[in-house]
């Protein structure tokens, strides 16, 4: 949670949480006999290994950070936007006004 959180940009967490009132399947003890860590080894800039394994499910199910990718995110891409929301910078129609008048 902590990585997804720090993490600059998008971040998708799944967080598996068994229901113990109407769930009679999927246990705590269902869960643990299945979730595993992915390996120390394994690599989260592969994008399609990532997808190799965010698809295993049933016997055993990964856990851990399956994809990594550190671009830049669309406020750094965007000037308009890098310093400050748009929601935040100072608007007027008529600053715009010409632009507008291209459409009529």
């Amino acid at each position: 949670m902590k990585a997804a959180i720090t993490h600059k940009g998008f971040s998708l967490l799944d967080i598996l949480q068994p229901c113990v009132t109407f769930n009679k399947v999927n246990t705590f003890k269902w869960y643990r006999e299945r979730v595993y860590k992915l390996e120390d080894d394994y690599d989260p800039y592969n994008q399609i290994k990532a997808f190799e394994r965010a698809l295993e499910w049933g016997d055993k199910i990964p856990s851990g950070i399956f994809y990594k990718s550190d671009k830049e995110t669309l406020e750094e891409m965007m000037p308009t936007i890098r310093e400050m929301p748009l929601v935040r910078k100072k608007f007027s129609p008529e600053d715009i006004k010409h632009e507008i008048e291209k459409f009529y």
